[in-house]
């Protein structure tokens, strides 16, 4: 699919399972006063480049530290999603577009444009990398299963943007890969 880029950030089609819930007023004006990054949780995952530097295992058993290290991260990841379900006031949907500035995503419950969403998504790689976001409501489109969304990233965790930004080159190359491999293919 081509896109017609005017935005500061690439994007790219993914699909990426997303919570949101909608910010209430105090939240809001927290948001429009600069103060924003307060409502995202303290408690976020470092990226996979912190936490690899932050592994200094001793020389012995460095293999087993670090499969170790690497299962507690992974069990981290699932207690904080199981916990993060839990919330009654949060809605489960689909990412299908992301750049470093914005995202696009399907939802069965109508969102007025200009609304706040916190957001926490995780993003698939090795290992998952889960961020939390707050975003506003640019654009609602009806569907016939739903509603389009399109939001713009106003609050983000610079590690979290610099994340996206680096997965978003990552399956660009992947891309241009099969495109040539199929061109190739298709010459012969």
């Amino acid at each position: 699919m081509v896109h017609d880029n005017r935005r500061d950030y690439f994007r790219v089609d993914i699909l990426i399972p997303v919570k949101w819930q909608l910010l209430n007023n105090a939240e809001i004006n927290l948001v429009k006063d600069g103060l924003g990054s307060s409502l995202l949780s303290e408690s976020r995952f470092k990226s996979p480049l912190e936490q690899i530097e932050d592994d200094v295992p001793d020389e012995e058993d460095e293999h087993i530290q670090r499969s170790l290290h690497i299962l507690n991260r992974k069990l981290d990841l699932i207690i904080n999603m199981l916990l993060s379900q839990s919330q009654p006031s949060s809605s489960k949907d689909n990412i299908l577009e992301i750049s470093g500035s914005g995202l696009k995503f399907k939802t069965t419950e109508k969102i007025d444009p200009g609304a706040f969403l916190k957001m926490n998504l995780v993003i698939p790689g090795t290992p998952p990398f889960q961020l939390e976001l707050i975003s506003e409501t640019v654009r609602v489109e009806k569907t016939e299963t739903g509603y389009l969304i399109a939001s713009k990233i106003v609050c983000i965790d610079d590690d979290a943007r610099d994340y996206i930004i680096k997965m978003i080159f990552q399956r660009q190359r992947v891309e241009i890969r099969r495109s040539k491999t199929s061109q190739e293919a298709d010459d012969d």
